[in-house]
């Protein structure tokens, strides 16, 4: 597991109550609850905690948690991947 999808998932039991075991790579956001205002909200608080634009990522509540970190990652300077 990443150090994004890390932070995704604690963001997701943090700001959004999302029971922990819910939370799996290939689970639709929609599976835990986020409608689409949900995800509005979440793309907002990715972008402030990670300090990356997201205005142009596509997002749906059918798409999964992984797929979410990978928006994250691809719009993340290479240098913070991953980084301590």
């Amino acid at each position: 597991m990443s150090r994004t999808d890390s932070e995704v998932r604690q963001l997701l039991v943090e700001q959004f109550g999302v029971p922990a075991g819910r939370i799996e790579s290939d689970r639709p956001l929609q599976d835990l609850s986020l409608d689409s205002l949900a995800l509005e909200e979440l793309r907002t608080v990715a972008e402030e905690h990670f300090g990356v634009d997201l205005e142009r990522a596509v997002l749906s509540t059918r798409d999964t948690i992984g797929a979410l970190v990978r928006v994250i990652e691809a719009a993340t300077p290479a240098a913070a991947v991953g980084a301590p």
